[in-house]
């Protein structure tokens, strides 16, 4: 390695254990982190866990100018900033939740060249590439947050997603760097096509958690489900997510665990944002042992004492199932997931199939009236 890049990827060092308290990179941190210093385009795929924000966190403070972050969730880009600042980086957000004051008075900073890393979700890029066009700042790199959302979501409700090679011209063309937890090889063909890196170096972190142990029970009868989860929550200490695939049903696990004397909540998308704010916090606290969660609690969630992800039911694909079962064991400590699954299960994914993706004759039916869209999920004695 040449001397510049070396002294850069030193500093970096420096700067994780001056702001953030850890020793050192770990291997496929280091290796990511060189080509950003480098300025090539990079994608990382790193497990659950793996540091991936650090790999452009660090390179920001680094090399200075601008880091623009896209990321999917206000949420989580929240949690970042407020991170972020709670060690002395001074990070911004650029959302919908602020006021036009405050909107202007986060631009001011960022023109003054005071901010290193700057948040925005995808739908806000095309506005800040107006408002940055004709200043004299350095864009020193885009980073995409959870970029396995550009294949995920952008071909159907987030299409700005799909606009972010516009943006990337927009700001000058800077280097990229695209960062998931999990993507398969068609998935990471998609990232790279729909940014438009050029020659980028590609880095796949080993996805060995080795201190994770998986097991996959088959259940005979749909009514042991609860019993065995009510039981492995009694018996491991600790906390646990219970993966549910509707939200009605995370809703009623959450409520039979009450009434077995577990300190559970449900969270989902249909809960307002202060109410699942506030499961989070408790959860987080040490005041709840459990929540019933949908896939919502996901991406932004980083609670690394978690010891057992139990998912009731099979989830819909392969890399669903690494990224929510991969919540467990984030510090490093033992932790178990377990799948429990009954040969019915796959006529719930086929229900969901059907509603949002309809064949001609359900459309026909749900219009008409004669199919009510409210018997989606089973009930928990059905599930």
């Amino acid at each position: 390695m040449a001397n510049g890049p070396a002294r850069a990827l030193a500093r970096a060092e420096e700067l994780l254990r001056a702001h953030y308290g850890y020793p050192g990179l770990r291997p496929a941190q280091r290796r990511v982190i060189t080509s950003v210093l480098a300025g090539r385009d990079t994608l990382a795929v790193l497990p659950t866990g793996g540091g991936k924000s650090l790999c452009f966190q660090l390179p920001a403070l680094v090399d200075g100018g601008l880091t623009v972050v896209v990321s999917p969730l206000i949420a989580l880009m929240q949690d970042q900033v407020a991170a972020l600042r709670s060690r002395g980086i001074g990070a911004e957000l650029l959302s919908s939740v602020l006021s036009r004051e405050e909107d202007g008075r986060v631009l001011e900073r960022v023109r003054a060249g005071a901010v290193p890393l700057l948040y925005l979700a995808p739908e806000r890029a095309p506005r800040l590439a107006a408002q940055l066009g004709g200043s004299n700042l350095r864009i020193a790199r885009l980073a995409v947050d959870e970029a396995h959302c550009i294949s995920e979501w952008g071909h159907d409700f987030r299409p700005s997603y799909r606009l972010l090679a516009r943006f990337r011209t927009a700001l000058g063309r800077p280097p990229v760097v695209a960062l998931t937890g999990s993507a398969t090889p068609e998935v990471r063909q998609d990232i790279i096509e729909s940014l438009e890196l050029v020659e980028p170096a590609v880095h796949l972190g080993s996805f060995d958690r080795p201190n994770l142990r998986f097991e996959v029970r088959l259940l005979r009868r749909r009514e042991e489900r609860l019993a065995l989860v009510r039981e492995e929550l009694r018996r491991r200490p600790g906390l646990a997510i219970v993966y549910c695939p509707t939200r009605r049903l995370a809703d009623g696990v959450a409520r039979a665990l009450r009434f077995a004397g577990v300190r559970a909540e449900a969270y989902h998308a249909q809960l307002s944002k202060p109410r699942r704010r506030a499961v989070l916090e408790r959860f987080t606290g040490g005041s709840l042992d459990a929540v019933a969660a949908t896939s919502a609690f996901g991406m932004g969630i980083d609670v690394p004492e978690v010891r057992l992800v139990l998912h009731w039911g099979i989830p819909p694909t392969p890399e669903a199932y690494y990224q929510e079962a991969g919540r467990a064991g984030r510090d490093g400590q033992p932790a178990r997931c377990l799948l429990l699954h009954h040969r019915d299960d796959g006529a719930l994914h086929r229900r969901q199939l059907d509603v949002t993706f309809p064949a001609p004759r359900l459309l026909e039916a749900l219009w008409s009236g004669a199919l009510p869209l409210t018997r989606v999920a089973p009930e928990i004695a059905a599930s």
